[in-house]
């Protein structure tokens, strides 16, 4: 079986073959902050079901060629053109291809390693959350600011948000920005590295998988938690008894005014939060607050 030139794939994505068994894939998009759009998560899809099949492929490394971000969400402006220019077909295309990538994701067999610097937003949440290595540095900005747009967390969104309880419905309401602490707390993220990316990379490229069996996911746990460096409590773990007293995920009004109420709390990232609501689509929060309702209750 002659292999494809994964390259070719999509001009926006770098394909990397390394030692061990390892493949880089990354996001190569750095004016919008490695955005996607249907061109991109097809082109990913299929390097990534290509490496599922491939029996050479032990372990995927995924990240972007920019420290700025990993991938700061679906090309927004991309989508909302196509569809006043009624191509509604290839702006349904996206969400179809972005939902099977993920899902794809979620069930791989083989481990895959996201690192997650700078800004993970939206869609790039998405991909982020699909993989079960999660790493995050101290610039790490994560968050699901759809309220701020008009959309709704979607991309898995209705599930890692409810299951993360009061935090994951505060989150999704307000779009808050997560630093590494906040990301870490809630499990968002598996490690937080304070290490560069390129020996982080070359310490798991090192694995000697002859001490494990290949592929293994314990290998990449055992390195990984080597390198892991705790920090302080950032703002969201400051705020936890004052997020479950605002959402009690009972009734829609109550919890809506409660975060709207907290416009003069002493926290700057509390007051944020507030404004973001106020200020954002509140049918983008209605959607929201029914969507994780509907997650808690599915399994």
């Amino acid at each position: 079986m002659t292999s494809p030139d994964l390259n070719s794939y999509h001009p926006d994505l770098i394909i990397e073959n390394a030692k061990n068994g390892w493949r880089i894939v990354r996001l190569n998009r750095p004016k919008s902050l490695h955005a996607l759009d249907e061109s991109i998560v097809s082109a990913l899809l299929k390097v990534f079901e290509y490496f599922h099949e491939d029996d050479s492929v032990k372990a995927i490394w995924f990240d972007s060629t920019t420290p700025k971000a990993f991938c700061a969400g679906g090309d927004v402006r991309k989508l909302r053109q196509l569809v006043i220019n009624n191509e509604v077909d290839t702006a349904n295309k996206f969400f179809e291809q972005e939902y099977a990538l993920d899902l794809l994701l979620h069930n791989y067999v083989k481990p895959i390693v996201v690192w997650g610097e700078g800004y993970v937003m939206g869609g790039g949440l998405g991909l982020f959350m699909a993989a079960p290595f999660r790493l995050v540095t101290p610039y790490s900005r994560l968050a699901m600011p759809e309220i701020n747009i008009g959309l709704y967390p979607d991309v898995g969104g209705s599930r890692f948000l409810a299951d993360r309880g009061p935090i994951g419905l505060f989150t999704g309401l307000t779009g808050s920005i997560m630093t590494a602490a906040g990301a870490y707390g809630i499990g968002w993220a598996t490690h937080i590295c304070d290490a560069q990316r390129d020996i982080v990379l070359q310490k798991l490229i090192d694995i000697d998988w002859g001490h494990y069996p290949a592929g293994d996911f314990r290998a990449l746990d055992d390195t990984l938690n080597g390198m892991h460096r705790p920090v302080s409590p950032g703002p969201l773990q400051n705020s936890l008894d004052v997020i479950h007293s605002v959402c009690r995920g009972v009734n829609f009004e109550s919890d809506y005014a409660a975060i709207i109420g907290l416009s003069d709390a002493r926290s700057d990232w509390l007051r944020q939060a507030s404004e973001n609501l106020q200020k954002g689509s509140p049918s983008t929060a209605a959607i929201t607050w029914l969507l994780w309702q509907w997650g808690r209750q599915v399994h």
